[in-house]
């Protein structure tokens, strides 16, 4: 049926689409993205039968995914404020200053530090800023199977989820897991007890399952 779609038959290219909407809407669900990001990931969801190629061995899903979620980036860049957009300038200019001085690129920490937001933060400002890849024949690279694609989509799932955390708490978990702090550690850069990050690592741990599972 997908060769049909891309040779022009528009029946099969509206069953097609009415077979993945549900896709297209889940991804809004879990991103809480707007009606123009789902307008958005309708179209991403036609150019990605269009250009799906049932004989490159990869399922629709894992295709379609990321070009629908590259449309989608689209429409959240519009709602991107002013702060935000300055942010992502700020980490990105010190990046570069940072990289020539010293010959390697920072780290998230020490970017998001210079930006004035949280590591956390950044993180999601970055992936929402980039654009989707192209070849030199205009085609989104996307057509060859990446096995790295589904680790990809998981850590957007948890960026996005650790935005709509408690500020405190979406930083904890980010010093923990992204950059391997130690309860020791963030104690000693908070000054409290190691006690008190325990327990608050698992309050938000439980609100962080809590959130993934509403999404799955």
């Amino acid at each position: 049926m997908y060769l049909l779609a891309q040779a022009g038959d528009a029946p099969a290219l509206k069953s097609l689409v009415r077979q993945h909407i549900p896709l297209v809407q889940a991804l809004c669900r879990r991103f809480s993205y707007s009606q123009d990001a789902f307008q958005q990931g309708c179209i991403g969801l036609v150019k990605a039968i269009r250009r799906f190629r049932p004989e490159a061995g990869v399922r629709f899903s894992t295709y379609a995914v990321p070009v629908i979620l590259g449309e989608m980036k689209k429409a959240f860049s519009h709602e991107l404020g002013w702060r935000s957009r300055a942010a992502v300038k700020k980490a990105k200019d010190y990046q570069e200053s940072y990289f020539k001085k010293n010959g390697r690129m920072p780290s998230i920490a020490r970017a998001a530090d210079a930006a004035g937001v949280s590591p956390a933060d950044l993180c999601l400002l970055l992936e929402m800023e980039k654009g989707p890849k192209y070849d030199e024949t205009g085609d989104l690279l996307l057509s060859i199977p990446d096995p790295a694609a589904e680790k990809w989509f998981i850590r957007f799932c948890v960026r996005d989820i650790l935005s709509r955390m408690p500020k405190d708490e979406s930083e904890l978990l980010s010093l923990r897991y992204f950059f391997g702090k130690t309860q020791t550690e963030l104690a000693g850069a908070l000054r409290v007890p190691q006690c008190s990050v325990s327990r608050k690592e698992k309050r938000a741990r439980a609100r962080f399952r809590e959130a993934w599972t509403e999404a799955e």
